[in-house]
């Protein structure tokens, strides 16, 4: 049998209903299947080759179902962060800890006027604690924080039809490019 060969997904955007959609749940039999190994290297691969941000949902390359890639990673604007780099079917926030707090957040099927993400600061809990499936479909609880709730919030949502502008005013949205600006301004 031949390897699979990644290929890049197009993403959906905000007026598509898929993103919309409470997603399908999947057993362990479906998880291990090729057809959702394949949309496992796929999301990655998008992800890598687009450089979209630090996670994508099945939903947002048009697949229903409750599968999260997420891959947190130090970086030289963020050299501490807390790397967090899963495969997450059936994600489901099991507990809420702590205050919430505002962050920055974007999304890859949210776009302003010149094509780009936009952003906005979302309050979110400061830690959760989660259980999925992962990519070998074995059960996974985590207690998670800080960045990683956020990222882990977010794509929680977008397996459940829930957008981060559904949070925010519309008017506090910002272009990337001032997002970048303030960025920064906040780093130096």
């Amino acid at each position: 049998m031949a390897k699979y060969v990644p290929k890049i997904r197009q993403v959906r955007l905000e007026s598509d209903p898929v993103l919309r959609e409470k997603t399908l749940r999947l057993t362990r039999e479906e998880i291990l299947s090729p057809k959702m190994q394949q949309l496992v290297k796929d999301i990655k691969f998008t992800c890598d080759k687009k450089s979209y941000g630090v996670g994508m949902s099945a939903c947002q390359v048009g697949e229903p179902v409750a599968l999260s890639v997420i891959a947190i990673k130090p970086t030289p604007s963020k050299p501490n962060i807390v790397p967090f780099d899963e495969v997450c079917f059936n994600l489901e926030i099991i507990e809420t800890l702590g205050d919430k707090i505002p962050l920055w957040e974007g999304c890859c099927s949210i776009l302003g006027e010149d094509r780009l993400p936009v952003y906005a600061q979302v309050p979110r809990h400061k830690r959760v604690r989660v259980k999925f499936l992962d990519g070998n479909a074995q059960p996974q609880t985590r207690t998670v924080s800080g960045f990683v709730a956020h990222v882990v919030q977010h794509e929680a949502d977008h397996i459940n039809g829930i957008l981060f502008t559904d949070y925010v005013n519309r008017g506090d949205l910002i272009s990337t490019k001032e997002y970048l600006k303030r960025a920064k301004k906040s780093a130096s």
